[in-house]
């Protein structure tokens, strides 16, 4: 996305102070790690990254999609009962960086190239069944020129499900939800797979799918579905500043 002007990062875990299942850059103060060592990994990341001010959320697995603009205190050092309950923010700011958390859920970034305004999603199972993907691009005026990275998600080998998950998902990603049998006879679902063949169902033009599963990774990213409590990583998205 940089090309088009945009700075989207996906973080991994190394780099940061926190310990044992935290080791070491959780970002996630929804965590059992001490407040204290995320906020200075959050610290590293923002001076890692160039940033000055960021929105970040307390994500509950819903729909809702919050606009943000700069100017306000760095919501993503605030306590996580203070933060907005959304799962997806947007601006238009040259001056704010999104934040959204995840531990094999899916973050995806969405950007229009010509009205400049970006959105980062946070798309775990619940949020596709419930449509936050088509309820994002809803708010941009023409998903033909929009542009998406969808990043580094649990893969289909390590993401055992119901049947019910499966139908729900179907139901709210336009019939787009990708999985096959597994060895125990219950589903296998891909999360990322999934959420990038509904962007290009719902008629966004470009789509970019990381390759790389949290769950098989375990010295790059969290996975709670491998480890069970574990920290959180980030996508970072942003307008770059004009040449």
């Amino acid at each position: 996305m940089e090309a088009a002007g945009f700075l989207v990062a996906f973080t991994q875990r190394a780099g940061g102070v926190s310990e044992g299942t935290f080791r070491s850059l959780n970002l996630g103060l929804g965590t059992d790690d001490e407040p204290e060592r995320v906020f200075e990994n959050r610290r590293r990341m923002v001076a890692a990254l160039g940033l000055d001010q960021v929105a970040a959320l307390r994500q509950v697995h819903g729909t809702e999609v919050i606009e943000v603009e700069a100017g306000k205190p760095w919501l993503a050092y605030a306590s996580r009962r203070n933060l907005p309950v959304g799962d997806g923010l947007m601006t238009s700011s040259p001056d704010l960086a999104l934040v959204v958390l995840t531990a094999d859920c899916v973050p995806i970034a969405l950007a229009d190239p010509e009205t400049r305004t970006i959105a980062a999603v946070h798309a775990g199972w619940r949020g596709i069944a419930a449509g936050i993907l088509s309820s994002t691009i809803r708010r941009f005026p023409d998903p033909s020129r929009m542009i998406a990275a969808v990043g580094p998600a649990v893969g289909l080998d390590h993401y055992e499900v119901g049947d019910d998950v499966v139908a729900a998902v179907a139901a709210g990603s336009e019939g787009e939800a990708t999985w096959r049998p597994g060895p125990r006879g219950r589903p296998l679902l891909d999360l990322g797979t999934t959420a990038a063949a509904t962007l290009r169902t719902l008629g966004v033009g470009a789509v970019d799918l990381a390759d790389e599963c949290t769950a098989c990774l375990p010295d790059a990213f969290f996975s709670h579905r491998r480890d069970g409590a574990t920290g959180r990583q980030a996508l970072v998205a942003a307008r770059l500043p004009r040449a």
